[in-house]
């Protein structure tokens, strides 16, 4: 299976002489991805798991391993090469700053990982300007489908919503409708999906979470307390798609208000959850609002609203870091809610102006009233993504309806 990534992360004009850094959920397919690349490239040889242990027996003989390894394989052009769980090792920092600064001009080094690179990544250290950083997220209908062709290469069609529509009939294609339907069952992770097996998906499930919070908590940090954390975990599915109160969270669970904020910072940091900040001009006033928060894996949640709430809020943060991450400018999604708790699920941000308002339905037709009162405030179109949906209609005051699998295909 094609992933969206290889279409945009060894892009020359960004990449060029970059390391490159992708992230992401355990299980979502890096390690899949890196090594289809390198074969591909007829190099795949060039993989080195630093779980592995003839890896790491070949690198304490010799130091050198890797540069000897680049020079032997390097014939005119820059040599692909791997490194996978690096960040395992506890000198990985300097072992990777070495070897790009005396192996830069003839390699392209893709390092892969989770949790703890991702961390790294938003600490700062010596390797920044060495490398950029790209996340791989759930897969996403087009890769299902393996239609690349509808999807949005940047946000230029959202701003006038009869473009988008036009973009959105043409691609209706009837495989797209029945892999969304698998898409809400199974979640967006490769193995589940790919096995389309309700007994399968649950164990994997149970193993999962069991992973995250068991393993990779302790690798991460001090928390002595697994079992409230798994308590979290518990509840927060019932939190989904509403703003998010720690006192609330802090009241059910009997801690302490920093302990709760510091488990749902671990559970980011791990790619179990994220979070979509409320937006206002006020930056300031944004940051004291309540957060929403969802899970990569939505087919946690068993309300099929919510449940597809959070897959186009998955879908939707997938196409803003890829606009990003090409260097389209700095895009974010957020939501919208005033005081009068008028309200809209998704607002695509760019550059920290409104660009285009989004909201899930699963049956409705009606024109949501909140969403056309923020699109005549911001002067922004509204999108209303309509799971059943057939077909896509234009609706008074830049309103739209558009098909679930239809949007889907176009945010990648």
């Amino acid at each position: 299976m094609e992933r969206l990534a290889k279409t945009y992360i060894f892009d020359p004009e960004m990449t060029a002489g970059k390391m490159i850094f992708l992230i992401g959920p355990r299980q979502v397919g890096k390690t899949t991805f890196a090594r289809k690349w390198l074969t591909d490239l007829g190099c795949s040889d060039n993989y080195f798991n630093w779980d592995d242990p003839a890896v790491m027996k070949a690198y304490r003989a010799n130091p050198l391993y890797f540069r000897n390894v680049i020079e032997e394989r390097f014939k005119g052009a820059p040599v692909p090469i791997v490194f996978d769980e690096l960040h395992k090792h506890k000198d990985w920092r300097d072992i990777l700053k070495g070897f790009y600064d005396t192996n830069k001009e003839k390699m392209r080094l893709l390092v892969t990982g989770s949790a703890r690179l991702g961390i790294y990544r938003k600490s700062g250290d010596s390797l920044i300007g060495r490398y950029f950083s790209y996340q791989m997220f759930p897969l996403g209908l087009p890769e299902i489908t393996a239609d690349f062709s509808h999807i949005l290469t940047d946000e230029s069609a959202f701003t006038a919503g009869e473009v988008l529509l036009d973009r959105s009939r043409k691609a209706s294609v009837d495989t797209a409708r029945k892999s969304l339907d698998d898409l809400m069952t199974y979640g967006g992770f490769p193995e589940p999906l790919l096995r389309a097996s309700a007994r399968f998906h649950r164990r994997w499930q149970r193993d999962y979470k069991s992973l995250l919070i068991r393993e990779d908590v302790r690798d991460l940090s001090r928390i002595s307390d697994i079992k409230g954390l798994e308590q979290l975990v518990e509840l927060l599915p019932g939190r989904v798609g509403a703003p998010l109160s720690l006192n609330a969270l802090r009241e059910d669970l009997s801690g302490h208000h920093s302990t709760i904020a510091n488990w749902l910072n671990i559970l980011q940091a791990l790619y179990l959850v994220f979070i979509i900040r409320p937006w206002h001009q006020n930056l300031l006033r944004s940051l004291k609002k309540e957060p929403k928060l969802y899970f990569y894996d939505w087919s946690l949640l068993t309300d099929p609203a919510i449940r597809f709430e959070n897959l186009l809020a998955v879908s939707l943060v997938r196409m803003a870091a890829r606009f990003s991450e090409t260097g389209l400018g700095v895009f974010e999604i957020m939501y919208l809610r005033d005081t009068t708790k008028k309200e809209v699920d998704f607002v695509l941000i760019k550059d920290g102006r409104p660009v285009a308002l989004f909201e899930a339905k699963e049956h409705s037709r009606v024109i949501s009233q909140a969403g056309r009162y923020f699109s005549r405030k911001l002067s922004a179109p509204f999108f209303q993504i309509i799971r059943t949906s057939e077909k896509p209609e234009t609706f008074p005051d830049n309103c739209f309806t558009i098909p679930a699998a239809n949007f889907l295909m176009l945010t990648g």
